[in-house]
C-alpha cells in the first residue's frame, strides 16, 4: 500500500525523530477518550521501522575510516610484509562489479 500526501509537505518519518513509542517528539497523546476526530492523529511505528531507524543512526555515527585497520596496513606496507591475495581481489571484483568485464 502506498500513501501519498497531496495537501502538504512530505514527511520523512526517519528525519522526523520519532520516539520509540511511535509518537513525534513534543506532542503528547490526548488523555480524553472520545471520537477519533477529538483525539487527533496518532502514529504507530512497526518494530522493523524502529530497527531500521536505529541501524541508520548507528551507520551515520560510525566513522568512515577504521583508523586501527589503516595503521596496521600502513605498517605492513612499510615493512614489506603486506601480501594481498590477488585471487581474492579478482573474485571480489568479479562479484561486485560484473559490468567491468562486459564488452
Amino acid at each position: 500500500m502506498e500513501i501519498q500526501n497531496t495537501t502538504g509537505p512530505l514527511l520523512d518519518p526517519y528525519a522526523a525523530g520519532l520516539e520509540k513509542s511511535g509518537e513525534t517528539r513534543g506532542r503528547a497523546r490526548p488523555e480524553s477518550v472520545g471520537s477519533d476526530a477529538a483525539r487527533g492523529d496518532t502514529v504507530s511505528v512497526s518494530q522493523d521501522a524502529l530497527l531500521l531507524t536505529e541501524a541508520r543512526r548507528t551507520a551515520q555515527n560510525t566513522p568512515d575510516v577504521r583508523a586501527d585497520k589503516v595503521e596496521s596496513l600502513r605498517i605492513q606496507v612499510a615493512d614489506g610484509t603486506y601480501k594481498p591475495d590477488s585471487r581474492l581481489i579478482a573474485a571480489s571484483l568479479i562479484r561486485e562489479e560484473p559490468g567491468l568485464f562486459q564488452i
